[in-house]
């Protein structure tokens, strides 16, 4: 009955998705260490809810290997993924980088799952980018206790900003990068191309 469970689980999971969504994660962690040390003076200059309007570019680690491969897993282990090179990379966030994309990740399967099952539908995927950012904005609260400290006219404003730019921006840099890596053939078998 183990060894089953263990065959079904290792047909789910194919090396190439692995190596594929591995090599994707990498380099959005690698832009991501870029972002960050962007964030840091750019948000003093500009401001906390303004600059919530980058929080979709964040949800990608999360949102596009699970657009790419549909698939149980996959929305963690693409954020897992980019979070630790992002962190190897020198980013100023440290290992609160691992716990927010974890979040991003647990959001984006939880969307997938519940509706439409792993169609990647907009269902699908405006769910995951709504939980995602809600999971991370939870967490913001916990550790730091912003922006729900700078009042609630910027906590709403944050709220709103962020949960927009996870589902407008996110969802359309997911659309635009798996149609520019279909044309490289790297998707080749993967369910994205097939539907």
């Amino acid at each position: 009955m183990a060894k089953e469970k263990e065959k079904r689980w290792v047909k789910k999971f194919k090396t190439k998705e692995i190596v594929v969504v591995a090599m994707i994660s990498a380099v959005i962690g690698v832009i991501f260490t870029l972002l960050d040390w962007a964030y840091m003076p750019m948000s003093a200059v500009l401001g906390t809810v303004f600059m919530e309007i980058t929080f979709g570019v964040y949800m990608l680690s999360a949102a596009l290997p699970m657009y790419i491969v549909r698939k149980p897993g996959f929305a963690v282990f693409g954020a897992l993924v980019a979070a630790g090179v992002n962190l190897l990379m020198g980013s100023p966030y440290g290992l609160q980088l691992v716990l927010a994309g974890f979040l991003e990740g647990l959001g984006v399967e939880i969307g997938y799952a519940i509706l439409g099952k792993y169609e990647g539908n907009l269902k699908n995927m405006i769910s995951g980018q709504i939980l995602g950012a809600a999971f991370v904005f939870l967490r913001d609260g916990f550790f730091w206790g912003t922006p729900m400290s700078y009042g609630t006219t910027v906590a709403v404003g944050v709220i709103a900003v962020r949960f927009l730019s996870s589902v407008v921006i996110g969802i359309i840099l997911v659309k635009m990068i798996t149609a520019a890596l279909e044309k490289t053939g790297v998707l080749k078998g993967f369910k994205c191309i097939r539907v």
